[in-house]
């Protein structure tokens, strides 16, 4: 199969390994950007009046929203039911360009820890690693979570890992946020893929691709966890 665009996103599903080592001889990790970008933006703007809502009320027993009054709190909601279509906008941009930015770092770090792991590579080819693999995490997530979202009518209790064997799939406890963060199947399947790209494209052991991958990104989670878990 040609090294095309649509070659590499078949090659992401079928054949990782020679994602890899295509992505090693041409990141183009702009490509993959994109797409998160495109993609995550669309599913924002689709399930914010979802969304919107659903985050306030999980909030509304939360130490910051006890000290907002309650008329302020009840017009806040009201709007997040039907935000506006510049607001609506604006937050869908956003969305998608964290994301996207969220994925350049990621990759710089995972770049540096390789680097210090005895890996091989240069740091264009980490960004392209980490954006064609967080495809999966960003982009397929999204696709098969957005008609589960629309369905149910709920954003964050609509997870595809371990978060969804709860009996009450409480977004607001801390277990469901930990397993909801460590416990998603397609953020496992990212990382799998994440280790094969490194260890074709860095010339590193199994092993080592597995601890310069594993050790950051669990770090990384661990940050938004521990925050939800603080403000909660």
């Amino acid at each position: 199969m040609n090294d095309n665009f649509l070659g590499r996103i078949a090659d992401l599903v079928m054949k990782p390994g020679r994602l890899m080592e295509n992505v090693g001889a041409a990141p183009r990790w702009w490509q993959a950007g994109l797409l998160v970008f495109v993609v995550v933006g669309a599913f924002t703007w689709l399930t914010s009046p979802i969304s919107g809502p659903e985050q306030m009320e999980m909030m509304r027993d939360s130490k910051i929203m006890q000290m907002m009054p309650e008329d302020q709190w009840q017009q806040q909601y009201e709007e997040s039911m039907n935000p506006a279509p510049l607001k609506r906008a604006l937050s869908a941009g956003g969305a998608g360009l964290s994301s996207w930015a969220m994925v350049l770092v990621f990759g710089l770090i995972l770049g540096f820890f390789a680097k210090m792991s005895g890996g091989q590579g240069a740091m264009k080819q980490s960004l392209g690693i980490v954006s064609w693999a967080s495809i999966i995490p960003f982009v397929i997530a999204s696709l098969i979570k957005l008609p589960l979202v629309l369905a149910t009518e709920s954003v964050y209790r609509v997870t595809l890992g371990l978060a969804a064997l709860l009996p009450d799939r409480d977004p607001s406890t801390p277990l469901f946020q930990i397993l909801m963060s460590y416990g998603d199947f397609l953020t496992w399947w990212g990382l799998i893929v994440l280790i094969i790209g490194f260890q074709r494209v860095y010339q590193m052991s199994r092993s080592a691709a597995a601890i310069a991958v594993l050790l950051p990104w669990a770090l990384a989670t661990a940050i938004p966890v521990g925050i939800g878990l603080l403000f909660m």
